[in-house]
């Protein structure tokens, strides 16, 4: 991943140079904004206050701006499911603009680049098209190392940065044991028994808590619709954590739903805006967040970790 990382660091710094002189960065804050609705906003419309004081937005990335799109799949299941999905992945990154860069990841096994950051599409999907299905489910591993990543970039390049997870991934096939089995059989009263998705949602909760430090929200689309109350509690935990960091989720019921949900998901990781927001004096470490364009309805994180440098 270190390899891997610098090259990012480097592609972007020749990909996109600042449109405009900027304030320091250490008094600069990035606040990635998803319009939630149809409508377009105008790019001096935005403004934003930081706990409660006014925060003068010194530049704003629209989704005509450069951006580097992160792909991460984890797919280990249903090969008919993952050939429906590889097929509608490949078919959104050929529709992207020539200023998009598409990483690929793979999370099982640990995380792993497939294939640099390029604006060749046929790169990406020749490897999308050739990935073999194997080993465990890796997402919730994933998650925190790629938001490490995206942050990173996020501070080395003004660029819009994209993360998007694809995966088809059975709670119950994780290496870590997550079906929290019964302690004492013999025990009616055993918590172990009336609560067995209690250890992942406590993974959830711990997740959330170490991504309060993180800005890129990411999208996830799950694929596979594995029907008992384990996976359910894991879906809407990871629905949770997705929303909390203003990103999307999308569950297909059927294999027919995955290219329409694969879409969504494009659409929304791509239609992001980034304000960059001038810190107004010395400021906590953790702020208050609002964002206003006019009347239009916008997603972003309600609190953001804005450390000084």
């Amino acid at each position: 991943m270190r390899n891997a990382f610098l090259w990012l660091c480097l592609t972007l710094a020749a990909v996109a140079a600042p449109a405009s002189p900027a304030p320091a960065p250490s008094k600069i804050v990035r606040i990635p904004v998803r319009v939630n609705s149809g409508k377009t906003p105008d790019a001096n419309s935005f403004q934003a206050t930081l706990d409660q004081k006014t925060a003068k937005v010194v530049g704003v990335l629209t989704p005509d701006d450069p951006q580097m799109l992160l792909v991460v799949l984890d797919l280990s299941g249903d090969l008919a499911v993952i050939d429906a999905a590889k097929a509608a992945v490949s078919a959104e990154i050929a529709k992207l603009p020539a200023s998009t860069y598409v990483g690929l990841l793979r999370a099982q096994d640990g995380l792993a680049v497939l294939v640099d950051p390029t604006a060749d599409r046929s790169l990406v999907t020749s490897a999308i098209a050739g990935l073999t299905v194997s080993g465990r489910p890796g997402l919730l591993e994933a998650l925190e190392p790629v938001e490490r990543l995206a942050d990173s970039i996020s501070q080395k390049a003004e660029v819009r940065v994209g993360v998007l997870f694809i995966t088809d991934s059975n709670v119950r096939e994780y290496r870590e044991d997550f079906t929290n089995p019964v302690i004492n059989s013999s025990d009616p009263h055993d918590l172990s028994r009336r609560f067995p998705e209690a250890l992942i949602q406590e993974k959830i909760s711990k997740l959330q808590t170490l991504f309060a430090q993180y800005r890129t929200p990411f999208h996830v689309v799950q694929l596979a619709n594995h029907g008992d109350r384990l996976n359910e509690a894991y879906d809407n935990g990871l629905r949770q954590l997705v929303e909390s960091m203003a990103g999307t989720m999308g569950l297909c019921r059927s294999q027919g739903e995955i290219a329409e949900q694969i879409d969504r998901a494009f659409h929304a990781v791509c239609s992001e805006y980034a304000l960059l927001v001038a810190l107004p004096g010395r400021a906590k470490d953790t702020v208050q967040v609002q964002v206003s364009a006019g009347d239009l309805p916008l997603m972003y994180r309600a609190r953001l970790m804005v450390k000084e440098k």
